[in-house]
């Protein structure tokens, strides 16, 4: 299937005129922690998105436009039979999209699994400027209980330095993986495979090191990675305040 990264932004303009979805303008701040470059947007619209599993979503946002007679307007497509494609209700890039399962029953705390590849996979090679995250659960700022990922403009802002050989200037530990022969031509279950190893990585450096509250400063995936979106200014000054290091060395596990 070929994705129309035209088509998708004009339907993503359509439903921004009729706030159908919010999306806003924002101020960005870009500056450096210790050499790891970061990027704040803040974004007042992000402040009527819910923040955690259970919020309510502000009574202000009419969820009514939304519906057409039989149809979700925020859906773009299926993707090979297991996932929606879909606009955010709430957004900071333009566009900025949802891969969710079919099956609403599935959970955001379980691990990604084959299907779960494909469709990103799908998403991702069409349009090339598209990136995938998956932010596994209520703790890593998910705001939704069904299993998701999520599609945005990319790459994210210290993204460079993590496929770089210099990487000492990264303030956490991270495993990954490259697939030096392209997405093109990589199946699901190279990554399934990949996935599988890094997560048991990951559960060995977390096993000895508890993760801390640094509230209000937190970040998803993307936040990690340097794309920082708040909804005011204090937010992104408790990140100062507390150290921008300090921070990312408490959200993760320092090396």
């Amino acid at each position: 299937m070929h994705l129309s990264e035209e088509q998708i932004i004009m339907t993503f303009d359509q439903l921004a005129r009729e706030v159908v979805l919010g999306y806003g303008p924002y101020e960005s701040v870009r500056l450096e922690c210790d050499g790891y470059p970061l990027e704040f947007r803040i974004c007042p619209t992000l402040s009527r998105k819910p923040n955690a599993i259970g919020k309510m979503l502000d009574a202000s946002f009419d969820l009514s436009r939304r519906w057409s007679p039989g149809s979700d307007r925020l859906k773009i497509t299926v993707l090979n039979n297991t996932h929606d494609l879909s606009v955010n209700l709430f957004c900071v890039d333009r566009p900025q999209l949802l891969l969710l399962t079919l099956d609403s029953y599935r959970r955001q705390h379980e691990p990604l699994d084959s299907d779960d590849f494909n469709a990103a996979l799908t998403l991702i090679r069409d349009p090339p400027s598209i990136f995938g995250i998956f932010i596994g659960g209520g703790a890593a700022g998910c705001s939704r209980v069904r299993k998701h990922m999520q599609g945005l403009r990319g790459p994210p802002f210290a993204f460079d330095l993590f496929t770089s050989e210099d990487k000492k200037t990264i303030p956490f530990k991270f495993y990954s993986h490259q697939f030096v022969d392209g997405l093109g031509v990589t199946t699901a279950s190279d990554p399934v495979e990949m996935y599988e190893v890094l997560l048991r990585q990951s559960r060995d450096a977390l096993s000895s090191y508890g993760l801390q509250e640094t509230e209000p400063s937190s970040a998803n995936a993307g936040g990690m990675m340097g794309s920082i979106w708040v909804s005011e200014k204090r937010v992104a000054d408790a990140w100062a305040e507390l150290g921008y290091r300090n921070v990312f060395e408490t959200l993760g596990v320092p090396r």
